[in-house]
C-alpha cells in the first residue's frame, strides 16, 4: 500500500451578507471558515479531513499541521491507529486537549477517507460496518433574534427533509418567546433542541441563570438543552441537571476520553456531545465506547462544512449509542462545491448510508480560488467587556 507524501491544510472562506445578522449568546458569526486538511499519498491520490478550530484561528493550525507532517512523512496509509499513537504519544506533554488533538482529529479523517477511497469503500465500513441503515440528521442554526427569521429559517430546514431543528440563545430573556413561538407554528412536526452556547463564551451567565432558563424550558418540550455552562464549570453542570428533568448535553470542545470521564463519572450530562472534526474516528470511538458502557446516548457535533458532515454521518451509523448527527445549517455555498453530490439528502429527518468511497467529498483548485481566506482575528467569540448576566 502507498505511503503518505505530503500533508496540508487549506483554510476556505465565505463572508455572510450583513443582512444575515447571525448571532448567539457569545458574539456574531460574520464568516463560514472551513480547515480543510488534505492528505496526498506517493500515488498522487488525496483524503480530507476537517479542523473544526479553524473557524476561531489560523497560524497555530499551520504549525501544528507542519508538526505532525514531519512525523508522517512516509508512514504507510493503511496504518491509521499508529499514526494516532505516533502523534499523541510525540506530543503528550504539551497536547493532552485542545487544539492539537483538534489538529490530530483532522489527520485522522483524511487518513480514513484516503483509504476508503483507495479501497474504493465508504467510511463506515473500515470502521467495523453498520449498526443501522440510516441516522437522524438535524438543521444547526436559529442564530436569529427575531422570530420570522427563526421560523423562516426553520420551514427551510422542514422543506429540505429535516424534522429537528437547533436554535441558539442570543439572550435568556428573549429565548422562550422564539421557543414558543417555534412551537406553536410547527407543534409536532418538528422538534426543537436549544444551544446556551455557554460552553466557549467568554462572559458566561451565572449558572443560575441556566438552572431557571432550564425550568421554564421544561415547558415545551425540547430535545436538549446544550452547553448551559462553560466547559470548564463541572460543577455547574452537575447542579444544572439535577435541576430539571430536560436534557442536559455537551460538551463539543472537549476532545478524548480521558477528558470526558470526570464528567461521566459526575453523570452531569444526559446526552454525551463530541466535535467529530476534533477527536476524529479513531478517538471518538473510545468516547462513544466511554458513553455507551455508562449507558450514554450521544449526539455527533459537526459545526462546520460537508467534510465534517459527511463524517458525523459516516461514524453515527457505525455506533449503537448514537442519536443524532449535526447538519451546520447556516446559508452559504461552500458545502455544494464539496459535496460530490452538491447536497445530501434527508428524507423525514434521516440521512440514510452513504454510497461512497471514502467520505463522498471533494475539493478543487475552482474551489480554493472561489472561497480565498483572508488572515484575520476572528471576532465570533467577543470579548468586549459586559456585565455576568446574574438572573
Amino acid at each position: 500500500m502507498s505511503k503518505i507524501d505530503n500533508i496540508e491544510i487549506i483554510f476556505l472562506e465565505y463572508s455572510f451578507p450583513k443582512s444575515k445578522n447571525y448571532q448567539y449568546s457569545g458574539g456574531v458569526v460574520e464568516n463560514m471558515i472551513v480547515g480543510v486538511i488534505k492528505i496526498i499519498d506517493t500515488e498522487g491520490e488525496y483524503g480530507l479531513g476537517e479542523v473544526t478550530h479553524a473557524q476561531f484561528t489560523h497560524k497555530p493550525i499551520i504549525g501544528l499541521v507542519e508538526h505532525f507532517k514531519s512525523l508522517l512523512i512516509g508512514h504507510d496509509i493503511n496504518n491509521i491507529n499508529q499514526a494516532w499513537e505516533k502523534m499523541y504519544g510525540s506530543s503528550l506533554f504539551w497536547n493532552r486537549e485542545g487544539i492539537g488533538i483538534g489538529v490530530m482529529g483532522g489527520i485522522n479523517i483524511a487518513m480514513y477517507d484516503l483509504l476508503g477511497k483507495k479501497l474504493k469503500l465508504p467510511i463506515y465500513k473500515l470502521l467495523g460496518g453498520l449498526t443501522r441503515e440510516k441516522i437522524k440528521i438535524y438543521a444547526s442554526n436559529g442564530l436569529f433574534s427575531s422570530s420570522d427569521e427563526l421560523i423562516k429559517d426553520a420551514h427551510k430546514a422542514y422543506n429540505l427533509g429535516f424534522r429537528v431543528y437547533k436554535m441558539r440563545v442570543i439572550s435568556p430573556d428573549t429565548v422562550i418567546d422564539l421557543v414558543k413561538d417555534f412551537k406553536k407554528e410547527f407543534s409536532e412536526k418538528m422538534e426543537l433542541i436549544v444551544d446556551a452556547v455557554q460552553g466557549s463564551t467568554a462572559n458566561p451567565w451565572a449558572t443560575k441563570v441556566s438552572i431557571n432558563l432550564a425550568k421554564k424550558l421544561k415547558d415545551y418540550k425540547i430535545l436538549f438543552f446544550e452547553e448551559p455552562c462553560r466547559v470548564e464549570n463541572i460543577r455547574g453542570y452537575q447542579q444544572i441537571k439535577n435541576s430539571t428533568s430536560i436534557n442536559i448535553a455537551g460538551a463539543e470542545s472537549i476532545p478524548t476520553a480521558r477528558a470526558f470521564k470526570p464528567y461521566i463519572d459526575l453523570d452531569v450530562f444526559d446526552i454525551l456531545q463530541f466535535d467529530i472534526a476534533t477527536s476524529g474516528f479513531t478517538e471518538g470511538r473510545r468516547i462513544a465506547d466511554l458513553a455507551y458502557i455508562n449507558n450514554k446516548p450521544i449526539a455527533i457535533h459537526s459545526w462546520g462544512s460537508a467534510i465534517s458532515i459527511m463524517a458525523g454521518i459516516h461514524f453515527s451509523l457505525t455506533v449503537p449509542n448514537a442519536t443524532f448527527t449535526e447538519y451546520c445549517f447556516m446559508d452559504h455555498p461552500i458545502n455544494k462545491f464539496l459535496f460530490e453530490n452538491k447536497e445530501l439528502l434527508v428524507k423525514d429527518g434521516y440521512v440514510e448510508k452513504p454510497e461512497t468511497h471514502g467520505l463522498g467529498v471533494k475539493i478543487t483548485d475552482e474551489i480554493i480560488k472561489k472561497f480565498p481566506y483572508k488572515e484575520k482575528i476572528n471576532t465570533m467569540i467577543s470579548t468586549n467587556e459586559s456585565d455576568i448576566q446574574l438572573i
